[in-house]
């Protein structure tokens, strides 16, 4: 009887070693598929609205404002939109404050020279510190780019066709006017 007991203390202690060894070392996004988190709370008055954004959303429109400069007519991003109510897309992450728009350009227009290249700034700075910022994914140009994922043989993320809710060939619904960023659920 002894021996029993000292086997299944050994095995408890083994066990408790593995999960320990593989909650520090299995990266987070593996880790929230096994053990996800509640979703983090719309819980910060949004800056751009009078709508609220997750701790997360917040950091990362702080974040770009750092980085960018505050918006305006003649800085890198023109506006900049996160809570939105969205009720044509209830899938959207906007109502939820999990996302924010950056618009290099005017509304409905396709940006072109310093408007694009500011656009790409944005999009490539999102992707390079998606890690740090906790970026799900982001759309620009028609292309969509989802952290942890490579890019298709055509380019920059993979091409973007609307979700079923926008048309992919116009200006917004395409995400050409504007940097569309969702962070996290964490």
């Amino acid at each position: 009887m002894a021996v029993g007991t000292g086997v299944l203390l050994v095995l408890a202690l083994l066990a408790g070693v593995l999960w320990w060894a593989a909650s520090e070392r299995v990266p987070r996004a593996l880790w929230e598929v096994v053990d996800p988190p509640p979703p983090e709370p719309c819980s910060e008055s949004d800056p751009t609205t009078s709508g609220c954004l997750t701790p997360t959303a917040l950091r990362v429109h702080d974040a770009a404002v750092a980085r960018f400069g505050a918006p305006g007519r003649d800085a890198p991003i023109r506006s900049i939109t996160c809570w939105s109510e969205h009720a044509w897309n209830p899938s959207s992450d906007h109502p939820h404050g999990r996302a924010c728009d950056f618009f290099p350009a005017r509304s409905g227009q396709f940006p072109q020279g310093d408007d694009l290249a500011a656009g790409w700034a944005v999009a490539h700075w999102l992707r390079a510190d998606a890690q740090q910022l906790d970026v799900r994914y982001v759309i620009w140009q028609g292309r969509i780019w989802y952290r942890g994922s490579s890019d298709a043989a055509d380019g920059w993320g993979r091409p973007y066709r609307g979700g079923g809710v926008y048309d992919p060939e116009d200006a917004t619904g395409g995400h050409y006017d504007h940097v569309h960023v969702s962070v996290g659920r964490s």
